[in-house]
């Protein structure tokens, strides 16, 4: 039997939406590979004793999986940028400190503008965030490039997803499943103009299976985890309302910026996962149904 490819692999923000689901995807590639989960509850990036912390449980055998940040949704203001700034500073002092055979770096989508207009997004497109969340996703690869480098033996890898939805999403979240939970629990969904922007939607599962097998292979650079195929806001609302059996009450509000579509090729991140199909949208809404109508009917919430 070939030794394990790491020592261990250190999850940080292993309690969040995504890092929960990776946690046990990674736990599931080899029994041999301890998977320690690191989130606020037990370890505070923001604080100036953490890169200490850290250092204890990183070694050249150890893969470093990034996913801890203040999301978005939680704020996109100076003070969340400058913590998830933070964040990532603390990291890369122990990485520096620490050399690590792997890092792997959530980053987003979004440091290519939420508000900018591409024809078609790549790896090479240039970077224009429009958002504190984005420059701070941006800044945090720049920072991971400078603290973890490969020329001192640690691979670095920077998945830059696109919009992620799926079970047990945070109800406030604009989105596919944010407007399921909403048709689940009566609410009206507002709607910021007609819906017709297109946007990537991501199942959540995807997102987890491709980081998994991404980890666990030589790639270093930059990876757009993408589909390739676009939706609208008005599409995932048709696709609820065959799933639901009705027509969602819908709020509309007057689009607060101009109008702008998302489009992605998936070239790359198809050739680092041969044979991997993405979730088709009103799929991914079924599965998402199916789990969160049991948890309404039993919780009421």
């Amino acid at each position: 039997m070939d030794p394990p490819l790491f020592g261990r692999i250190l999850l940080l923000g292993h309690t969040g939406y995504i890092g929960s689901r990776l946690l046990r995807a990674l736990a599931s590639v080899d029994e041999r590979i301890p998977v320690i989960g690191r989130s606020i509850g037990d370890l505070d990036l923001t604080r100036s004793d953490s890169p200490a912390a850290l250092e204890s449980v990183i070694d050249d055998q150890t893969a470093v999986v990034i996913c801890a940040a203040i999301k978005k949704q939680l704020g996109d203001n100076s003070d969340v940028f400058s913590k998830n700034l933070t964040i990532t500073l603390n990291i890369g002092v122990a990485l520096a400190a620490r050399r690590a055979r792997r890092v792997v770096f959530f980053s987003s989508a979004a440091v290519y503008g939420e508000d900018v207009e591409h024809e078609v997004i790549t790896e090479a497109t240039p970077v224009q965030p429009t958002s504190y969340y984005g420059i701070g996703k941006f800044a945090a690869e720049r920072l991971l490039e400078r603290l973890a480098r490969p020329e001192q033996g640690t691979s670095l890898l920077v998945l830059r997803p696109a919009l992620v939805y799926g079970p047990s999403e945070p109800a406030y979240y604009y989105g596919p499943s944010g407007f399921l939970h909403k048709v689940l629990t009566r609410e009206a969904i507002t709607l910021w103009g007609d819906g017709t922007e297109q946007r990537e939607f991501l199942y959540v599962d995807d997102v987890v299976e491709v980081a998994k097998r991404l980890t666990f292979s030589d790639l270093g650079g930059v990876i757009n985890v993408v589909s390739g195929t676009s939706y609208t806001y008005a599409q995932a609302l048709d696709s609820i309302a065959v799933i639901v059996g009705e027509v969602p009450q819908v709020e509309h509000r007057p689009r607060s910026k101009s109008k702008v579509d998302h489009r992605f090729d998936a070239s790359a991140v198809r050739a680092a996962c041969p044979g991997f199909d993405f979730t088709p949208l009103d799929a991914g809404l079924r599965l998402t149904e199916r789990i969160d109508a049991a948890v309404v009917e039993k919780t009421g919430a």
